[in-house]
């Protein structure tokens, strides 16, 4: 491979013009790519890119702690929303908040709670994205002792609106779930929660 015979910079500039696609192994090739992109346009998509993990992990957080009307600023007024494989859909924050509060009613005693990792996140545009999460839900109904576990991606799009990113689209679709009846399980306890 040419690669290994070249100098350094020359490597590194083989590499970057591989990844932009460049038709040919010659170094030479990486001067037919796209201009690099500047330093501040570099620094905003990085800016971008944390901001909507902070938006993901701040949707992840309300969902568990019930804290719903933090949750609605976080959604974009026409959100569509669909869970369970498309079990539930809804194409407005209103509607889809009514139906997260009724999934918690108080006295209830049940626990849930959802852990986000693996984001794939895309910038289209600088106020369209798109994000990939891979997803770990846990719930359980204490007076039953039942205990459902889940795994599954979800599937998102962003529009920041007036310097916010807003959740646009949101669902998941199921790769595993089972469900464990806890009583069954001798000297299995719940500590906290």
């Amino acid at each position: 491979d040419r690669a290994a015979i070249l100098s350094g910079g020359d490597y590194w500039r083989l590499v970057t013009a591989r990844q932009a696609g460049a038709p040919s192994l010659d170094p030479d090739a990486a001067t037919t790519r796209k201009p690099p992109m500047n330093t501040n346009d570099a620094v905003q998509q990085l800016l971008d890119l944390e901001a909507i993990r902070t938006l993901k992990h701040r949707y992840i957080r309300c969902m568990t702690q019930s804290r719903w009307d933090e949750l609605e600023t976080l959604l974009a007024p026409d959100i569509d929303a669909s869970y369970s494989d498309g079990k539930y859909v809804f194409s407005d924050r209103a509607t889809l908040m009514g139906f997260l509060r009724q999934q918690d009613p108080a006295g209830v005693p049940q626990l849930s709670y959802w852990h986000v990792t693996m984001p794939e996140i895309t910038l289209h545009a600088p106020d369209r994205a798109s994000g990939i999460w891979a997803m770990y839900h846990f719930h359980l109904r204490k007076n039953e002792q039942q205990q459902l576990e889940m795994f599954a991606y979800y599937s998102d799009e962003y529009r920041k609106v007036d310097g916010r990113w807003l959740i646009e689209r949101t669902g998941y679709e199921r790769v595993m779930e089972q469900s464990l009846d806890r009583s069954s399980l001798p000297g299995l306890q719940l500590l906290v929660g």
